[in-house]
């Protein structure tokens, strides 16, 4: 008979290493059947699946209730996610970052999510469930400006110091049009129309879209139309770099789109 001769057998005085192959393929089925018989919403059974391809999501749903319910739905559609959620237990509140770092096209889209200031307080929620209006104010402070100390986190700070915050519905529109002049910026509602956002586009400004559901929310969302490119539509959207990474034509966007501001410097 082999003996057992790893510290974790000598812990717990297994004799052999096939008596803790054994208790491990015991706890091993004891999660599978946790899992198999969880009973739960939507959000848990799309992570249990996930799971079977990253096991990291097994980690999350052992320790469900650490998570806002919120983030799990968000990770649910947004493998990207997977570190920062992992990291939300050791990190909620924090934030690591005064600049948003060197401003290149290589820079955007910024994420609601990166744990720079994803974890930051903003109202009731965190910015990376509730932060895409200020993500968004904070990429095109940067692109107009030049001005790499705006992050997301601080317009997030502005917005809640300043009105431009609602407990239980999140960043009002003032913040585009009002709150903006704050950072020396120009802003005011644009028609949903082709030629207005190709022409606004193609003259160097940016255009901040408030999205109905869609290829982009479930619920709500903010993006950006950066530039045209190739005839299309680029977008910096805060919560997927695979969807910025994407070229739009308007058709696509057009009644996704439930209002739209245009930005450009004073």
């Amino acid at each position: 008979m082999k003996e057992a001769d790893t510290t974790l057998n000598k812990m717990f005085n297994y004799r052999t290493n096939e008596d803790l192959a054994k208790d491990q393929s015991k706890y091993k089925n004891y999660l599978n059947d946790i899992f198999d018989n969880m009973e739960g919403n939507e959000t848990k059974r799309v992570l249990k699946s996930m799971a079977k391809q990253d096991k990291r999501i097994k980690t999350i749903l052992e320790n469900y209730n650490d998570y806002p319910e919120e983030l799990l739905e968000m990770l649910s559609r947004n493998i990207e996610m997977i570190d920062f959620v992992l990291d939300y237990p050791n990190k909620k509140g924090e934030v690591y970052a005064d600049t948003i770092g060197n401003i290149s096209k290589n820079t955007m889209p910024l994420l609601q999510y990166d744990q720079r200031w994803g974890y930051g307080d903003y109202g009731d929620s965190i910015i990376a469930i509730s932060g895409c209006g200020p993500t968004a104010l904070s990429m095109v402070i940067a692109e107009l400006t030049g001005d790499n100390s705006i992050t997301p986190y601080k317009v997030a700070k502005f917005a809640e110091n300043n009105g431009y915050y609602v407990s239980g519905v999140g960043t009002t529109w003032d913040l585009f049009t009002e709150g903006s002049k704050s950072f020396g910026l120009q802003a005011s509602e644009l028609s949903l129309t082709e030629a207005s956002i190709y022409n606004a586009l193609r003259s160097g400004k940016l255009i901040i879209c408030s999205m109905r559901p869609g290829d982009f929310t479930t619920t709500g969302h903010i993006i950006v139309l950066s530039e045209i490119e190739n005839g299309k539509i680029a977008v910096y959207d805060p919560n997927s770099n695979e969807r910025s990474n994407k070229l739009w034509d308007y058709q696509t966007l057009e009644h996704q789109i439930r209002n739209l501001w245009v930005f450009s410097t004073k």
